[in-house]
């Protein structure tokens, strides 16, 4: 007998979310958690469905017309309420593999390349602006993390180095290791300001900003009040370059305050 759904929240949603999971996707997972605890489902296999459904709304979004951009994303809404889903039948089955963790990388990662290159294909489909694909591929690349996913993948391939050649990596700090920012007082303060703005601005807050922009065209095809696609070729524009802007920021303080080597040593120590 699966407990109810007051006991399932308690036992099932003991992890801090994002925002927008908080307040819009964590209310209905629960109820479809439950579903599939009668069926046993494997945690893994609610992931599996996510990256199919990922890739299937970016297809839809591709088409270009805004009811398939409305469509696609809503579909990408839907894997977000399954990636809830996911964790929490994990934890109700106590389900902790690599692999579990290796899927759900796998979606994150390729989450916001699809989204926006579906996007902005789309849009230039319909209007034949050529600047909404360069401006739509600075959002594919940099609506990512790069420059901290790039510091975590050296960290690991430096470690493997280490182990295999058996000789220490060089590292030239003292002190306690800081990860946001390493030595510079700078890479402090720009991840302070941007943990500001993350659950306003990073996936899945950019499903909501494509969500309302492709309802508010809608609505504007029948009363007019602006070109058609100039909300969204506007999107388009301004996220790619505060995006890219704010990876060559991040790229500037972690390169200066020689971040790898504070995670190195925050993940691994020295003996």
């Amino acid at each position: 007998m699966v407990e109810s759904i007051k006991e399932l929240r308690k036992i099932c949603q003991t992890k801090k979310q994002p925002l927008y999971m908080e307040l819009v996707s964590m209310k209905i997972s629960i109820y479809i958690t439950k579903l599939l605890l009668y069926t046993k489902m494997s945690a893994d296999y609610v992931t599996i469905s996510m990256i199919i459904l990922l890739i299937a709304g970016s297809v839809v979004m591709a088409f270009g017309s805004l009811l398939a951009i409305l469509t696609g994303i809503l579909i990408i809404h839907f894997t977000i309420i399954l990636d809830n889903v996911n964790g929490e039948v994990a934890r109700y089955w106590k389900e902790d593999s690599a692999i579990g963790t290796f899927l759900e990388q796998v979606y994150h990662n390729i989450s916001v390349h699809l989204i926006f290159f579906a996007l902005a294909f789309g849009v230039f489909l319909k209007t034949g602006m050529p600047y909404i694909i360069i401006f739509g591929f600075l959002a594919a690349i940099f609506g990512r993390p790069i420059i901290l996913s790039s510091i975590k993948d050296a960290v690991i391939d430096e470690r493997l180095r280490e182990i295999k050649n058996g000789k220490k990596a060089k590292l030239s700090i003292s002190g306690n290791a800081n990860i946001k920012g390493g030595s510079e007082k700078s890479g402090a303060q720009l991840y302070n300001a941007y943990g500001l703005v993350r659950d306003f601005w990073v996936f899945p807050a950019n499903i909501v900003h494509i969500t309302i922009l492709s309802i508010l065209e809608l609505v504007n095809v029948k009363y007019g009040f602006f070109p058609q696609y100039a909300l969204l070729s506007l999107y388009l524009v301004v996220y790619g370059s505060i995006a890219a802007i704010i990876q060559l920021a991040a790229f500037v303080v972690n390169y200066r305050g020689k971040t790898i080597n504070h995670y190195y040593k925050e993940l691994f120590g020295r003996k």
